[in-house]
């Protein structure tokens, strides 16, 4: 083998172990391309919101059950024991309606104040009752009608939002038809105001 041949081949081997190495020079793995970074704000997910548990009020007292849309006891004035002293005081004389299903009547008094906000600078109770002999009256309007009455009583009160202490006491009695609304007598049995 002549020089020029074995130089040939001894080039040929060593370009070949380049190659397989990966460093020659025309071989060069291309490199991919890089996913290109777009900069998106995430809206951070809220915490979720905490849902007060409803927890139903009691009544204070045997005398009186809570109205229907009073079925949370945050939101209702504090039924201190003052109060419900008072309220038993004031009801407790009144005659009012016996228990009857068939008319929907409880027999008892019902605590129907609007929903009130804690923290507020006045609270303010009221009871209502359906009298004895609801339905049993009737009275003239001013054209001369006779208008079958209902008769109904209030205990309304309010405190004091900081002491919790009574600034107020009233107990009426009211006469209304429910076909008219007309009105007959107003009754006040009882008033009192704290100093």
């Amino acid at each position: 083998m002549s020089k020029i041949t074995k130089g040939l081949l001894a080039g040929a081997v060593v370009v070949s172990l380049f190659a397989t190495m990966g460093c020659g020079g025309g071989d060069k793995k291309k490199e991919e391309p890089k996913p290109a970074t777009t900069t998106t704000t995430q809206k951070q997910d809220k915490a979720p919101e905490v849902k007060q548990a409803k927890v139903k009020p009691v009544p204070k007292s045997s005398l009186y059950r809570y109205a229907l849309h009073l079925d949370d006891v945050n939101k209702l004035p504090p039924m201190t024991d003052e109060v419900i002293k008072e309220f038993e005081k004031q009801a407790k004389p009144i005659k009012i309606a016996e228990k009857d299903p068939k008319k929907h009547r409880t027999g008892i008094w019902t605590f129907n104040s609007a929903p009130q906000r804690k923290g507020a600078q006045v609270y303010t109770y009221r009871w209502t009752a359906e009298l004895d002999g609801h339905h049993d009256s009737q009275f003239e309007n001013d054209k001369g009608k006779k208008i079958n009455e209902q008769h109904f009583a209030h205990i309304e009160m309010t405190t004091d939002g900081k002491t919790e202490k009574l600034r107020s006491v009233r107990v009426v009695k009211y006469h209304v038809t429910k076909e008219t609304g007309e009105k007959g007598k107003l009754e006040e049995l009882y008033k009192q105001t704290y100093k």
